[in-house]
């Protein structure tokens, strides 16, 4: 495996860290209710040797000085990334170094979903987030609203009556194969909210 990712789901390539090194995340694993207590990254392919062996390799990589010139020279082909499909960023500098890598990037549109919201607020209290990226904060819990004070968002929802039923449903859940295919509403900026179903662990899980 090389240094990004690309799921049989996502229509462009990714980048993946263990969701076990998640600041956030581990913790709210640990919760039941919470989107991350039934996370399709702490299961199924994400378990096996040779995926958790490529995950390492690219904390490694994100942490290394070479970073940002590798990583775009990675994405000169790419007209959409996605990052973290799973895991999220370990420090703010790297949460700096992925505004840098967009910047330098403007033909590719970037999503970059997350729960490190402290994290985020105080690089964007010192830098600008290029149109060309979405950065999308997800809501910890199941059925629940969209986090306040955020541009873009995510939530997850088991009832469409349900208070974080809002914006746009991920529609991934309805083709066969469970793939996004020509839709890229979650990098669209214009969108404000995702609504994602929860999947139970017998089935396939969507979103983060």
């Amino acid at each position: 495996m090389g240094l990004l990712s690309q799921t049989t789901k996502m229509p462009c390539k990714s980048i993946s860290l263990s969701a076990k090194i998640c600041n956030t995340g581990s913790k709210l694993a640990k919760i039941p209710g919470t989107v991350c207590s039934e996370c399709y990254a702490l299961r199924g392919f994400y378990n096996f040797p040779s995926v958790k062996k490529a995950m390492n390799k690219r904390l490694i990589f994100m942490l290394d000085n070479n970073f940002i010139p590798t990583m775009i020279n990675l994405l000169r082909n790419e007209d959409y990334f996605r990052w973290f499909d799973s895991g999220d960023i370990q420090n703010e500098k790297m949460g700096h170094d992925i505004v840098t890598v967009v910047e330098k990037t403007p033909w590719c549109i970037h999503w970059i979903p997350t729960k490190e919201y402290k994290w985020w607020k105080n690089i964007l209290s010192t830098r600008i987030l290029p149109s060309n990226a979405c950065l999308r904060a997800s809501t910890p819990m199941d059925n629940t609203k969209p986090i306040p004070n955020w541009n873009q968002t995510s939530t997850t929802f088991t009832s469409k009556n349900s208070s974080a039923y809002v914006g746009v449903e991920c529609k991934a859940h309805l083709n066969k194969e469970y793939k996004c295919e020509d839709c890229r509403d979650c990098w669209d900026n214009n969108i404000t909210n995702i609504a994602y179903p929860k999947r139970s662990k017998k089935g396939k899980s969507n979103g983060k």
